[in-house]
C-alpha cells in the first residue's frame, strides 16, 4: 500500500481540489500519512496567485524533495496553479521533482503514479468524489464553478484556472449530499465569482436555483460570500431574498471592483 503525503497551499478552492486528489489516491489503494517523513510519495498542491504564495510553494516543494534523501520518499509531485503558470521554469529550476502537473493536467496524477509502479492500477473502493483530510469535518467547501472571465490586469486566475465554467446543478447537489454524509454541517460555496454561476450554461440554471436546491430538504447550513461592485449587488437583491427564505446565509460586502 502506497503511503502518501498531501500538502495543500493557497485558497479554499485548492482545498476542494486536494480533497478530490485524496479521494482518488485512496480509491487506488493509497494511504495518507500526516508525517511527510513516512511518505513514499509527496504531492504538493501549489498556489501561484501572489509572490509570497509562489515562494511558499517553492519552499514546500524543496522541503519535500529533501525527503528523497532523508526519508522514505521515492517521488515528489508538484501540481496545481503555480505549475500551470510556470511549468517550464519550474522543470528547469527543480530537477529533483519527479512530476509537474498543472491544473489542466491533474487527471494524469493517478496514471503517472501507476506508470512509475508506485500505485496499483486497480480501483479498490472509491470513497466518493471527495475525502476530507483536515481537522474540522463539520465545515466544508463546495466549489460551484472554475476559472474566471473577468481578465483583470492584476490577476492571473484565468491563466492558472482558465475561463469560467459552471458545474452542473445535479452534480453539486450530490456532492453536497456526500459532504453531509461525511459529517458536514456548514458548507461554504466557493468560486472565483459566485454571482457568475450559470451564465455559461444552456440549461437556464443560475445562482438562485442552485441555492434553493442545496438548501432544500437537508440540515446543512449553506453560506455564500458574494463580493461585488455596487451595480451587481443591486441586481442580486432577488437572490438574497429567495435564498435567505430557504435557510441560506448570504454575506455580501459592498465592495467596488477596481
Amino acid at each position: 500500500m502506497l503511503k502518501f503525503g498531501l500538502v495543500t497551499l493557497g485558497c479554499d478552492k485548492n482545498t476542494v481540489d486536494s480533497e478530490r486528489y485524496l479521494a482518488d489516491l485512496v480509491a487506488y489503494g493509497g494511504e495518507q500519512v500526516t508525517d511527510l517523513r513516512e511518505a513514499e510519495v509527496v504531492v504538493v498542491n501549489t498556489c501561484g496567485f501572489i509572490d509570497a504564495a509562489k515562494a511558499e510553494s517553492i519552499e514546500a516543494i524543496v522541503a519535500a524533495a529533501r525527503l528523497k534523501e532523508d526519508g522514505t520518499c521515492q517521488a515528489v509531485f508538484a501540481i496545481g496553479c503555480m505549475v500551470e503558470r510556470h511549468k517550464a521554469e519550474l522543470e528547469e529550476a527543480l530537477p529533483e521533482v519527479d512530476v509537474f502537473l498543472g491544473n489542466s493536467e491533474t487527471d494524469r496524477l493517478i496514471p503517472e503514479l501507476v506508470e512509475r509502479g508506485l500505485l496499483g492500477g486497480s480501483l479498490v473502493e472509491h470513497p466518493g468524489v471527495r475525502l476530507f483530510g483536515g481537522d474540522v469535518p463539520h465545515v466544508r467547501y463546495l466549489k460551484i464553478s472554475e476559472g474566471c472571465d473577468h481578465g483583470c490586469a492584476f490577476c492571473a486566475i484565468p491563466l492558472m484556472r482558465g475561463k469560467h465554467r459552471s458545474f452542473a446543478l445535479d452534480a453539486l447537489v450530490k456532492e453536497a449530499q456526500l459532504l453531509e454524509v461525511q459529517g458536514a454541517r456548514e458548507v461554504n460555496l466557493v468560486a472565483q465569482d459566485l454571482a457568475h454561476y450559470g451564465r455559461d450554461r444552456r440549461d437556464g440554471v443560475a445562482l438562485p436555483a442552485l441555492l434553493e436546491a442545496l438548501a432544500s430538504g437537508r440540515a446543512l447550513h449553506i453560506a455564500t460570500h458574494l463580493t461585488s461592485d455596487r451595480a451587481k449587488t443591486m441586481s442580486l437583491t432577488s437572490i438574497i431574498t429567495r435564498a435567505t427564505s430557504r435557510g441560506v446565509a448570504c454575506r455580501m460586502p459592498c465592495r467596488r471592483r477596481r
